[in-house]
């Protein structure tokens, strides 16, 4: 795991100071290329082959191919044979080399032979053209910025803006972002800046100075097989261990991330079979010290005595207003969610013993694991939705009568009354039902919160399900495994591992394991229960695998309280929600004010907006963005 940076002129300076912003992502070296068309730089984080020979950037023998390289390629051992048998010669043992002499051999379609995590650059001086992709599933992130005149690209955001860009947000994306808490598609925050997409490569034409996209993958479209639910379990169960022992393969120690459902106990179960009796798993958890109710240490602890892990847990005690700034600085745009909280920290603790960590990250987005694909589903099915909730006297309901057809529903409130009734009111236009389900705003928000001018830059469509893809479940998981996975999911594991210097693997999300689920029926993933595949597969490997997880407990009415509310009040001045022209004042007073009535929601919309007003302060209102995470909250005032 390393970071990558580079642009399309000559400028060591420039890029020397590049390298040393994201050195938290690669600490034990870091390596620069310069030629009068190009710069490159590379910060190594070393995990296979330790030596030298594993330094970046890295060429072939006659230096004509220049590679900087962010990532793991899994099956580089097969690759590296086959190459050999094809006369390439190696002179180090990393799966980087590998990449470099695939790329002579096979020219660009060595990146359809990776099975791996990967955002890279390749330089062919001889063609003059830079080659970059990133992986399928966009597990690593690779941003780019071009002009015309410039081509600038890195692995994180802020090396783009040392090279003195211009700083404004995107105001269609900070729209997404207020609603969605995420930025779907390639467009982030800053004007400008785009992500590659996953399952995409770049080429740049140093000669015509042209910018060309290609898709190289794509989830493949429902080719149900007609395999039996227990064959199918085992078929997944297979995959799974595969894709486990590869991400295991390390010159460096390798832990779990336990949280004590099913995804983390199956990976834990599988990794301590591969390993043995001679090798304790390390696993490591994160909780609040609340009750069993609430918390997930008890139950991971469980799991972790269950296969005699070398076990690890830390507790989130300290002020909140301590860490975000850090975070936000980490995550170059601001995250809606809190659960950004414990993963640093969970990270900072997996930092003390190990290098890798495996998680479970895509396996909701591969077998269905989610509530709100229930709760779509069974709306959709009008007829099963009483003529009264339908009507206008909804709004005369109770809440909790909504309880009876979705989940959760009263736990948030007359806010999540008014999210429903959004969603219900929609069930026509399914992608549009579908957002007003998983956004944190209503349409009655929206409408009052926002300014007009910023209404604006509203998206004038939401994009359409793929309608081949049936049936209904499958274009849910399909528009999150490309929207909600990369850029919500992947990237908090991405910035959280990274910003302690450590390598996150997700074994769910090996290509072969997201083809083949592909080709399951709806029925295995979404039946009698969610994950219903991966429950049968576990039903062998780990205790209880029919038992639920209880959503993630993080103690948001605490800090709001304690925290949350003091900061707003100080962030959203009347003068100062004026200069910034997102937000009405006296509708953004009401989220704190109104806190008690609807504390879940209001409590998501208080921190998705207390980190976008952080996320300007650090990155567009300074004359210069801060170079390291050190940044305190009472700067920032």
């Amino acid at each position: 795991m390393c970071g990558i940076c580079g642009f399309n002129w000559t400028d060591k300076d420039l890029l020397r100071s590049m390298i040393s912003i994201i050195h938290h992502r690669g600490p034990d070296q870091g390596g620069l290329y310069t030629d009068e068309q190009i710069s490159l730089g590379h910060r190594r984080l070393s995990i296979i082959d330790l030596s030298k020979a594993g330094n970046q950037p890295m060429s072939n023998e006659d230096g004509s191919v220049v590679l900087i390289f962010n990532g793991e390629i899994y099956n580089f051992k097969e690759l590296r044979r086959e190459l050999e048998q094809l006369h390439h010669r190696f002179s180090s043992d990393t799966d980087t080399e590998v990449l470099i002499h695939g790329y002579e051999q096979w020219g660009k379609d060595v990146i359809k032979k990776l099975n791996g995590m990967f955002a890279f650059c390749l330089y062919d001086l001889n063609k003059k053209k830079l080659l970059l992709a990133r992986d399928r599933m966009g597990i690593k992130p690779l941003y780019y910025y071009f002009n015309q005149d410039q081509f600038i690209f890195a692995s994180e955001i802020k090396p783009i803006l040392l090279a003195e860009i211009p700083r404004q947000p995107d105001l269609a994306a900070a729209y997404s972002y207020l609603n969605l808490r995420y930025i779907p598609g390639e467009k982030t925050l800053f004007k400008g800046i785009k992500k590659l997409l996953p399952g995409h490569l770049l080429i740049y034409d140093l000669k015509t100075r042209e910018l060309s996209s290609d898709q190289y993958w794509d989830v493949p479209l429902p080719n149900l097989s007609n395999h039996s639910l227990g064959t199918a379990a085992n078929n997944v169960k297979e995959l799974l261990f595969d894709s486990i022992k590869r991400r295991l393969v390390a010159d460096v120690p390798v832990g779990v991330y336990l949280s004590g459902g099913i995804d983390s106990a199956t990976i834990t179960a599988l990794a301590s079979q591969i390993k043995g009796e001679q090798e304790s798993i390390k696993t490591f958890s994160v909780g609040f010290n609340h009750s069993e109710e609430v918390d997930e240490l008890d139950q991971a602890r469980k799991i972790a005595a269950h296969f005699n892990t070398d076990h690890h847990e830390i507790t989130v005690d300290e002020e909140i207003s301590d860490i975000l700034p850090k975070l936000i600085w980490h995550l170059d745009m601001p995250h809606g969610d809190p659960v950004i909280i414990p993963q640093f920290k969970l990270s900072q603790l997996a930092s003390q013993k190990v290098k890798v960590v495996l998680s479970g990250e895509g396996a909701d987005e591969l077998f269905a694991g989610y509530v709100q694909y229930k709760n779509f589903i069974l709306a959709q099915k009008t007829r099963l939705i009483p003529s009264a909730i339908t009507s206008p006297l909804a709004q005369t309901v109770p809440v909790k009568v909504f309880d009876k057809f979705f989940s959760y529903p009263s736990s948030m409130g007359e806010k999540g009354k008014e999210k429903v009734l959004d969603f219900i009111n929609n069930l026509n236009n399914k992608e549009q039902s579908y957002q007003d389900l998983t956004s944190i705003t209503s349409q009655k928000d929206r409408s009052y919160l926002f300014t007009e001018n910023f209404k604006k830059f509203s998206p004038k469509q939401i994009s359409k399900f793929q309608s081949e893809r049936k049936p209904l479940l499958n274009q849910l998981l399909y528009h999150d495994i490309k929207k909600w996975l990369p850029n919500y999911v992947l990237f908090i594991n991405d910035r959280m591992t990274m910003a302690n210097s450590i390598e996150g693997r997700v074994p769910f999300l090996d290509h072969r394991l997201v083809e083949y689920s592909t080709t399951l029926p709806a029925k295995y993933k979404l039946g009698s229960t969610t994950k219903l595949v991966l429950r049968k597969a576990a039903k062998d490997l780990i205790p209880n695998p029919q038992t639920k997880k209880h959503a993630f407990f993080m103690p948001l009415d605490h800090w709001y309280k304690e925290e949350l509310k003091p900061l707003a009040e100080q962030f959203f001045t009347p003068k100062n929600v004026k200069k910034r022209g997102y937000f009405n004042h006296h509708s953004l007073k009401k989220i704190w004010d109104n806190y008690p009535s609807s504390k879940l929601l209001y409590g998501k919309q208080l921190f998705t907006l207390i980190n976008f007003e952080l996320w300007h302060r650090l990155f567009i209102d300074e004359e210069t963005i801060p170079k390291d995470n050190t940044t305190k909250m009472w700067q920032l005032l």
